[in-house]
């Protein structure tokens, strides 16, 4: 298992398993997970999700996961 922090933002609070909030939490996930397990394991839904950004750099969803990064994970903006 590697040690990630994550942040959720906007309508994906609600997947914060400490309750809904935007503040960071540290989570243990398998070694080798990509960022598609992740959100899995958060139960985020496909398409919830727009942007991730890993260490504040956008990664596709099979990027690798390491330990220690830093996950801000993103849901579709809309507006005009």
């Amino acid at each position: 298992m590697i040690t990630i922090e994550v942040a959720l933002f906007a309508t994906l609070r609600i997947y914060n398993p400490n309750g809904e909030s935007s503040e960071p939490f540290k989570m243990q996930v398998p070694e080798g997970s990509t960022v598609t397990n992740l959100l899995a394991i958060l139960k985020i839904p496909p398409g919830e999700s727009k942007q991730v950004f890993i260490n504040s750099c956008r990664q596709e969803l099979d990027y690798i996961l390491q330990e220690g990064e830093r996950a801000a994970i993103f849901p579709p903006i809309a507006g005009g």
